[in-house]
């Protein structure tokens, strides 16, 4: 496991563990159909992660309301008892794969999560998407009419440390997506000499320092 070092002193004592999601229909099959959830192999993928996340002593679970990093979670993380949904960790908004379902739903395959931080009804994201300006048309491969912009990524990032911050647990666990922990990497000033994207189901620690 990478441990990154971060300069951002405000977040002094924080250790954060950043993770990608498993592998999910869309990175092997490349069609972006909506909210897709994890492969075979993404299972599998888990599963052997697990032997390194039971060690990890995380005292809150921060979890994309995305399907594969919801699963992801679930698999890293089995029976723990803070586990929440943060629409701010979720993916960059470019296809219709990084669109969420309706939270009702997700609250029913996933009751052990604390959805209570996420607006209930169809996904606000679904206004960038001029095809599927009805909610209802999910099965599409569509890239997004209105992607987001780095400053708006960039704001994300900061929502989310701000959220570290009021909580109180010091080892925290953010379960997330390839593009978004990138810039978020970026913001933690915690690039250092690695790899910009996380491979599936990776595994990095961020220790904030004075």
């Amino acid at each position: 496991m990478r441990v990154l070092r971060s300069s951002r002193a405000e977040f002094h004592g924080k250790q954060v563990y950043i993770i990608r999601h498993a592998q999910g229909q869309h990175n092997v099959s490349f069609q972006f159909d909506f909210d897709p959830p994890l492969t075979k192999v993404g299972r599998q993928q888990v599963k052997q992660q697990h032997e390194i996340s039971k060690t990890l002593g995380v005292e809150v679970v921060i979890v994309s309301p995305l399907r594969r990093t919801l699963q992801t979670a679930t698999g890293l993380f089995p029976g723990h008892t803070n586990m929440v949904a943060f629409e701010d960790i979720r993916e960059t908004l470019t296809e219709s794969c990084n669109l969420r379902q309706p939270v009702e739903d997700a609250m029913k395959e996933f009751s052990h999560v604390d959805f209570h931080l996420i607006e209930i009804g169809d996904d606000k994201a679904l206004a960038r998407f001029e095809e599927l300006s009805d909610a209802k048309a999910f099965n599409l491969d569509v890239e997004c009419n209105a992607p987001e912009t780095i400053r708006e990524i960039h704001e994300r990032c900061e929502s989310t440390l701000r959220f570290i911050a009021s909580r109180p647990e010091k080892k925290i666990a953010i379960v997330s997506h390839a593009a978004f922990l990138a810039e978020f990497m970026e913001v933690c000033q915690a690039r250092e000499q690695v790899s910009r994207y996380l491979d599936n189901c990776e595994i990095r620690m961020i220790q904030f320092r004075a």
